[in-house]
């Protein structure tokens, strides 16, 4: 058992000053933002902003929804809106994980730019993404749990909907997507790690045909994110992470590529960014990232053409030794 102490000097008798344990993200925050690209020029053609529901605390939930819509100077995006494949994201189910938040925010800002893979990743898929899973703990500073004091990432599987309305309401709205013949080809839900330094990913992997399909987006985002570890990632499926997103929606949708993304709070100890405190802008060029791994993923024939460095060998990319059973976080899941 280890603590740990330190003196904060205050040099200013009449401040008010917050301690926060990792860098702020408010659900203020979060409408502030959706608000000012709400007011962004066109973005009625890229994105629509809807209530999924409303907190068991009352506070609205946003769904947002970003692809290509057709417009007058593009109505050519009506003819292939309904063959677009679908991605799902979600974020702070943990409220203390506020480096979700931020990763999420890089998501949006990039996905609603005029950056040609932006663009090109509007014209291939429609992102549903719910930004903040549970407001209330958010707004009522919990770290892991909802107002019922409950850890709501291990209530997936069957969700009451008075009590969890936010995980019902999400799960119903992929049950449809299912029903219609379009269940999404990712999922992807956001979180912090306490404990491990870098940004790396949990997925689903049974069998060894399913090695291939899973690992290719985190082999991507090794190559192309330099928060990213793909040696910090772990593919098992453990009995007590049955309960979470990552596992209960693969489980019940068959969506194969279903993930955790984690999020350290400290730092990286490896790539560009080996000895530096992981920061906001770090956070959302994270988030810019993983979009751009998605649209490379999709191109993506073979896992073995993303790269040119050919003396590496696949194992490198295709294996991992790393084990979630210590994590607390399943936040991570």
């Amino acid at each position: 058992m280890y603590t740990l102490t330190f003196t904060i000097c205050f040099p200013h008798s009449h401040d008010t000053c917050y301690i926060a344990y990792h860098y702020p993200y408010s659900y203020s925050a979060l409408q502030a933002h959706l608000l000012e690209v709400q007011h962004l020029c066109n973005i009625n053609t890229v994105l629509r902003r809807q209530i999924l529901c409303t907190s068991v605390g009352g506070n609205p939930v946003d769904l947002l929804t970003i692809t290509q819509f057709p417009s007058n100077n593009n109505k050519s995006a009506s003819t292939n809106l309904n063959e677009r494949d679908y991605v799902v994201l979600t974020a702070r189910v943990h409220p203390g994980e506020s480096n979700s938040s931020w990763i999420m925010k890089g998501v949006i800002n990039f996905l609603i730019s005029d950056n040609e893979k932006a663009q090109q990743l509007r014209n291939k898929f429609i992102f549903k993404i719910v930004p903040m899973l549970n407001p209330d703990g958010v707004i009522n500073g919990s770290h892991r749990c909802s107002l019922l004091g409950l850890d709501m990432n291990r209530q997936w599987i069957n969700p009451h909907p008075s009590l969890y309305p936010t995980l019902y309401h999400t799960k119903g709205m992929i049950q449809l997507l299912v029903a219609l013949g379009k269940r999404p080809v990712l999922y992807c839900d956001f979180h912090g790690h306490s404990r491990k330094k870098n940004v790396f990913m949990y997925g689903n992997i049974t069998q060894p045909s399913e090695n291939a399909t899973v690992k290719l987006l985190p082999t991507i985002l090794d190559i192309h994110a330099p928060a990213f570890s793909f040696s910090n990632c772990c593919f098992t499926v453990e009995k007590s992470r049955e309960s979470t997103a990552r596992v209960a929606l693969w489980r019940q949708y068959g969506i194969t590529r279903s993930y955790t993304l984690e999020s350290t709070y400290c730092g990286a100890d490896q790539g560009l960014y080996k000895g530096c405190q992981i920061g906001t802008q770090h956070l959302e060029e994270m988030g810019a990232k993983f979009c751009e791994g998605i649209l490379i993923m999709s191109s993506a024939d073979q896992p073995c053409c993303l790269t040119d460095d050919t003396d590496e060998e696949e194992d490198s990319y295709f294996s991992s030794d790393s084990d979630d059973s210590d994590d607390d976080d399943d936040s991570s899941a």
